[in-house]
Parts: structure tokens; C-alpha cells; sequence
């Protein structure tokens, strides 16, 4: 198994265990915590291809094995799935509506 293949997993990991802490902070807004992880981890992904897509130099030096570059890929990773299951609960508290019993902040 190549070093970005290891990433990628890595990615997909640090971006599900973000969408569930985060989901777990938005209680009104959360989907569950399987629904939060999927969307982290759908997060967690895309920030990493486009933080190497981005960034050559990070890329190069993943698969130099550096650990810079990889703890880089999977703390932006981590902050991805945090930042799309946010974006996802702003849509669904906008598109569904406010529900009844809770007051608008």
C-alpha cells in the first residue's frame, strides 16, 4: 500500500471523526452520528485533494514520507469534515425550516 493510499484512508478517518464531533456541538442541527460521520468523511476527502491539488510541495512531500506533509493532510482533513457537516446543518436548519419547538437564535 502506497503513502497517499495510507493518506487518503487517513484522510477519510480524520474527516468522519470530525463531522462527529462537530455534528455532536450543532444538537439541534445534527443528523445522527452515522449520517455525521459520512458527511465528514465525504469532507475529510475532498479538503485533502484539494489541499494536494493546492499545494505540489504538500504532495511531494507525502509521498517523501514526511510527516509534516501527512500530519498537514490529515488535520486539514479533520477540519474539512468539520466545516461540511456545518455547511449541511446551515442548509438544513434554511431549507426545512425551524422546527416548532425550538426558537430561532
Amino acid at each position: 500500500m502506497g503513502a497517499s493510499s495510507v493518506l487518503i484512508i487517513g484522510e477519510a478517518i480524520a474527516g468522519a471523526i470530525g463531522g462527529v464531533a462537530i455534528g455532536g456541538m450543532l444538537k439541534d442541527s445534527s443528523f445522527g452520528k452515522a449520517v455525521n460521520a459520512i458527511i465528514g468523511l465525504v469532507g475529510g476527502v475532498a479538503v485533502g485533494y484539494l489541499l494536494h491539488t493546492t499545494f505540489p510541495g504538500l504532495a511531494s512531500s507525502v509521498s517523501d514520507r514526511s510527516l509534516g506533509g501527512i500530519l498537514g493532510g490529515i488535520i486539514g482533513a479533520l477540519i474539512g469534515g468539520g466545516i461540511m457537516i456545518t455547511i449541511f446543518a446551515l442548509v438544513k436548519d434554511n431549507i426545512w425550516g425551524v422546527g416548532e419547538n425550538r426558537s430561532r437564535r
